[in-house]
């Protein structure tokens, strides 16, 4: 969702969303480069998820992972 909305962000501020006169350059490059070094964000919150136990084994096969 963030690298979504950075790059909105930067479309949304034009030539100006990209220099850096602007922030809004930093916000993508940090979201892509978050994206690229961590995975994807499903993966993330699946992992999450069964960290803090909200899976147990039979919910997960019957849900094919």
């Amino acid at each position: 969702a963030l690298r979504a909305v950075a790059a909105e962000a930067v479309q949304l501020h034009g030539g100006i969303g990209f220099t850096w006169e602007h922030d809004a350059h930093l916000y993508f490059k940090r979201a892509t480069c978050d994206e690229l070094l961590l995975g994807p964000v499903h993966r993330l919150r699946a992992r999450a998820a069964e960290e803090a136990g909200l899976f147990t084994a039979g919910t997960r096969e019957a849900a094919g992972a």
